[in-house]
C-alpha cells in the first residue's frame, strides 16, 4: 500500500528524487564554508602556503561561494528545474524582474529561468552582499541569500586583510 501511494503521489516522487541533489547542494555548502575556516587558519595562524598563494586561495573560494549559491538558488527555486518547467507550485521562492506583472510587455508569457539567471543572482549577491533585482520571497531563499551573503563578505574582508598585510610586507 506504500509503495501505491508513493508512485501515484507525484509530489513524493519528486522529494524523494530530489534528495540527493539537494542533499550534494548542503553539502558543498557545508564543505564551502569548512574552506573558508582553513583559509582563516592560515591568514591568521600561519600556513605553508605563500602570501600570494593564500590570496589566490582566498579569490577562488569566493568564485565557488558563487558557483555553489548558483546551484542552490537552482535546486531551490521553486522546488528545482524539473517542477519549474511543469509549473508544480503556484508560487516562486525567487521572483524575477520577467516575472512581475508590470514586465508582461517585455518579457515572454513563457518565460522561465535559467542557470544563467541564478548565476547572476548569486555573482550579484556575493558582490553586493544583498539581492538586486531578483527577489527571494519564501523564508528558505532569503536563509540562503543570507547565508551567501555573510559567507561572501566574511572571505572578501579576509582577502582584503590578506591583500593588506602583503602589502605592508
Amino acid at each position: 500500500m506504500a509503495s501505491y501511494v508513493f508512485y501515484r503521489c507525484p509530489e513524493r516522487r519528486g522529494l524523494f528524487a530530489r534528495a540527493p541533489t539537494v542533499g550534494l547542494a548542503g553539502v558543498r555548502v557545508i564543505a564551502n564554508v569548512g574552506s573558508f575556516a582553513l583559509l582563516l587558519r592560515g591568514v591568521f595562524l600561519g600556513s605553508t602556503l605563500s602570501p600570494t598563494e593564500l590570496l589566490a586561495s582566498g579569490v577562488v573560494l569566493w568564485v565557488v561561494n558563487v558557483l555553489i549559491f548558483a546551484i542552490v538558488y537552482w535546486e531551490l527555486d521553486g522546488d528545482g528545474p524539473e517542477a519549474r518547467l511543469e509549473r508544480r507550485r503556484d508560487h516562486p521562492d525567487l521572483v524575477f524582474p520577467q516575472q512581475q506583472a508590470d514586465q508582461e510587455r517585455i518579457a515572454r508569457a513563457d518565460w522561465q529561468p535559467s542557470f544563467g539567471d541564478y548565476l547572476y543572482v548569486s555573482l550579484t549577491n556575493g558582490i553586493a552582499f544583498s539581492p538586486t533585482d531578483t527577489m527571494p520571497y519564501t523564508k528558505r531563499a532569503k536563509l540562503a541569500m543570507g547565508v551567501q551573503s555573510v559567507l561572501s563578505i566574511a572571505i572578501v574582508a579576509v582577502v582584503v586583510a590578506r591583500a593588506v598585510n602583503i602589502a605592508r610586507g
